[in-house]
């Protein structure tokens, strides 16, 4: 089956001519909002459809509208197309069949930028007007509901206005409710200055395992038992904030609602959310506002299955049990982990093979590491699509690479992939985006054997060969 999926990307791809054209469409010449949508493009907030034309003068779904807007955010890509362990989903129920968006809307809607219908529903079908559109942009910049006040439509946009989100608008009185394609670029355009001061991009913390500053403590701090979802963006249905503070201390044996903590900082670590998808377990939790903003949970709790990702490294440390064991420092869906190995774990990878451009499989129980198995092992459920030590990028057209030449192989990139990046220095990886997959640019692509889709899951790129 997958040896059939490839065959046909690769003959769609030679029979259409469209393989690698150019980033701007032809029918965007001359159009009076030519540079916002050349900027948008340039930007990568906006695309092309699948005949190469932009088609600037037809009409836009609230789907489409909410993913520009969302792109103009320019979100981590793990938050909004989710891992090849992760999916990203809304709770509206009328999503069947937009599932390549859902990722999209489910950020805005954490975001605030959009709220769906009273009725609980999204219409992501519905064509987007010019209201709700001015609203998305709006929200985007950082206002909410409350600091614009007034009667909704009129409040939006009468600030839209005011705002300059109108400036050089040309068509507003020929449809004062509808939006094609090229005005939505006009209006974020007018907007993007604004979006992206609300939405400056910060790195992510390496949450590595490392002692704390400070002793946390219980003040202020309720005692809960419950579930992570599978998001790892709620537990027992509260909501988390995106840049929530998780330490781990102790047993989960010694966690009850009257328990104390120690004074010695060393009991404790920083760590990150990102090790508890689907995992039921105690914590004491901090709220700012209606989010939990920080978290103290047992140290011998995390998530079971398997992940994937690169190693940067490992460190001898001590477990919950006070046992020195290997931690091992990895990126997995696109963020830095510390996984703490089982005692006696004897499979770690040797160094000098962690900067090579290998992925591993780490088979974990309550986020401890038993084994760890590169994709040459025999016993991971990925291999590697490209031969061995990578090869080096001739173009990337939407998520099909060439690699080596003009007639190199087409390898196909799935939207969700996980993109680990080497530094200059050759020190460390780092969380790429698909945007770091480019020309002369060495990777390894990496496909789970475990779907029929034949297709890159995980790719490491190194900017130097």
């Amino acid at each position: 089956m997958k040896k059939i999926i490839s065959m046909v990307l690769v003959i769609l791809m030679l029979c259409s001519g469209l393989a690698f054209a150019t980033a701007v469409s032809s029918d965007i010449n001359g159009n009076v909002y030519e540079n916002a949508i050349t900027t948008l493009v340039d930007k990568g907030i906006i695309t092309g459809d699948v005949d190469g034309q932009f088609h600037p003068d037809s009409r836009l779904t609230r789907a489409q509208a909410c993913i520009m807007v969302v792109k103009a955010m320019n979100p981590p890509d793990s938050e909004v197309t989710g891992t090849p362990t992760q999916v990203m989903q809304s709770a509206f129920p009328d999503m069947a069949g937009y599932g390549w968006v859902e990722g999209y809307i489910a950020y805005a809607v954490n975001k605030g930028i959009v709220k769906g219908y009273p009725d609980g529903t999204f219409k992501p079908g519905n064509l987007v007007n010019m209201e709700e559109l001015t609203t998305m942009v709006i929200r985007a910049s950082g206002y909410t509901d409350a600091l614009i006040g007034g009667k909704y439509p009129s409040n939006y946009m009468e600030k839209g206005t005011s705002l300059g989100l109108f400036n050089d608008m040309v068509m507003i009185m020929i449809y004062p409710t509808q939006v094609t394609k090229a005005m939505t670029a006009k209006i974020i355009f007018n907007g993007l200055t604004m979006i992206e001061n609300a939405n400056p991009q910060t790195p992510v913390e390496n949450n590595n395992g490392e002692t704390p500053s400070a002793v946390p403590n219980l003040v202020g701090k309720t005692y809960l038992a419950g579930d992570f979802n599978s998001t790892m963006t709620e537990f027992a249905g509260k909501a988390i904030a995106s840049d929530v503070k998780v330490y781990t201390y102790g047993k989960e044996i010694d966690y009850k609602s009257t328990m104390t903590l120690t004074n010695n900082i060393s009991d404790f670590r920083i760590d990150t959310v990102y090790k508890y998808k689907n995992v039921n377990t105690p914590i004491w939790y901090a709220m700012t506002g209606d989010k939990i903003s920080e978290i103290i949970l047992p140290m011998d709790v995390g998530f079971s299955g398997y992940a994937y990702g690169v190693i940067n490294g490992t460190v001898m440390t001590l477990n919950a049990k006070g046992d020195a064991v290997t931690g091992v420092a990895t990126l997995v869906a696109g963020r830095p982990i510390m996984w703490l190995g089982t005692t006696g774990m004897t499979d770690v990878p040797e160094s000098d093979s962690y900067l090579d451009g290998e992925v591993y499989e780490i088979n974990l129980r309550d986020g401890q590491a038993r084994t760890i198995a590169a994709s040459t092992s025999g016993r991971a459920i990925f291999v590697e699509l490209t031969t061995s030590g990578g090869a080096l990028v001739y173009a990337n057209d939407n998520g099909v690479v060439r690699l080596g030449s003009t007639d190199g192989g087409l390898f196909a990139i799935k939207d969700n992939a996980a993109v680990y990046v080497l530094s200059d220095d050759q020190t460390e990886y780092t969380a790429g985006s698909l945007s770091d997959i480019r020309k002369d640019r060495a990777v390894r692509l990496y496909d789970r054997t475990d779907d029929d889709d034949n297709s890159a899951d995980i790719v490491v790129v190194s900017k130097t060969l």
